[in-house]
């Protein structure tokens, strides 16, 4: 099984991250068979480029952690997603530095801008691979209201071609909000094998077709990136999570080498299980759980059983994403949990596993734990 690690090293501001600092953590990793590391999104290109010096001696593939649709604003010429109020989402910043605002992924200027933020302050680095982030609409949790969204007149033409007007989009969030009066969870009839049925049917179709809006942007910068002979994986939320902020697992797992479903435990911020759920079906968070088999006290169990989704929608490999560390104040990730996410991933026969998200947050004991290493205690 292959294993990857991800390195934060801020955002487009960066962290003034030094090269000693990666090298303390590395050295407790390297000679345990590391197979790839995932570095970004700062444009502090010395780290870049230690990193490819450090990767190339040992056989080790480097992989540019790029934000897609968000994080970027300042540096292209983005337009916010909008809702059907015509407002942009809201937006919201977490650890200091990570901007979660998002913009729309049908607007012509989105891929361009893109595009040049890669030529520009990346391309030079000979990355192996890219992981693509941030490739979805804003979570609910963020603002309620971005569940309808966007709306722009780029959107609604392709949403259009697909059936579905705004005429359709005012009826779904009518029969949502409805369905929410009488006690259900978003209009939710049931919830199989990464697939939700409605029972308010619009709702339905119109979640549907919003996934391809994000399905063929991600192609196009998927096909972008592999024309230049780099690999391309995925960063995704968790598969009960995944219609609401526009992912299709099997559609956007064949335009990628590899997805990575995040099935983050234990960390209560953005893609966090626990913490999207709850904030989406706010005081019927109960209900939900039932309705996606997960139990609190068993959260390693619904790791498995959403792996195990994952492994029947998608047509590329996985490596499954689990934390080895959490954000700050929250309680930290315990080796034993480690381990058993890593007992996880090897059951399943998953083809690697992404230590998330930030090799400089995490304690030498969860790396170890997470590398399958013995942890050396004289």
């Amino acid at each position: 099984m292959r294993k990857l690690i991800q390195i934060y090293t801020g955002g487009v501001s960066g962290r003034n991250i030094s090269v000693q600092q990666i090298v303390q953590k590395l050295e407790l990793v390297q000679k345990a068979g590391l197979d790839g590391i995932i570095v970004g999104w700062s444009l502090e290109k010395q780290i870049y480029e230690w990193l490819r010096d450090y990767t190339k001696e040992r056989g080790i593939e480097l992989y540019l952690w790029f934000q897609v649709l968000s994080e970027f604003k300042r540096l292209g010429g983005f337009t916010a997603v909008e809702t059907l109020y015509g407002k942009s989402v809201q937006s919201a910043v977490f650890d200091g530095d990570e901007e979660f605002s998002f913009y729309c992924p049908s607007h012509p200027d989105t891929f361009k801008s893109l595009r040049h933020i890669y030529e520009t302050y990346f391309a030079e680095i000979a990355f192996d691979g890219v992981l693509l982030d941030r490739i979805r609409f804003p979570s609910p949790v963020t603002d309620p209201n971005a569940l309808f969204s966007c709306t722009c007149p780029f959107c609604m033409e392709k949403l259009e071609k697909r059936g579905i007007g705004r005429a359709e989009i005012d009826e779904a969030k009518r029969q949502m909000q409805e369905s929410i009066e009488q006690g259900g969870v978003l209009g939710i009839r049931e919830y199989r094998d990464g697939t939700y049925s409605f029972n308010a049917r619009k709702v339905e179709a119109y979640l549907h077709a919003r996934t391809a809006l994000i399905t063929e942007m991600v192609s196009s910068l998927s096909l972008y990136f592999r024309e230049k002979g780099m690999k391309v994986g995925l960063d995704l939320f968790a598969p009960f999570l995944a219609v609401f902020v526009g992912q299709d697992y099997t559609e956007l797992s064949k335009t990628a080498d590899f997805i990575k479903p995040m099935l983050y435990r234990h960390t209560y911020t953005p893609a966090g299980m626990r913490y999207e759920l709850e904030g989406m079906a706010g005081k019927r968070a109960g209900r939900m759980k039932q309705l996606v088999g997960m139990a609190d006290d068993r959260m390693t169990d619904f790791m498995a059983k959403e792996l195990e989704t994952v492994q029947k929608l998608a047509c590329c490999d996985i490596y499954a994403g689990m934390e080895i560390h959490t954000a700050k104040d929250l309680p930290l990730v315990s080796v034993q949990s480690v381990r058993e996410g890593v007992e996880v991933t090897e059951k399943m026969n998953c083809a690697g596993r992404v230590a998330s998200w930030n090799l400089l947050e995490a304690s030498g004991e969860n790396l170890l734990a997470f590398m399958k290493e013995e942890i050396c205690t004289s």
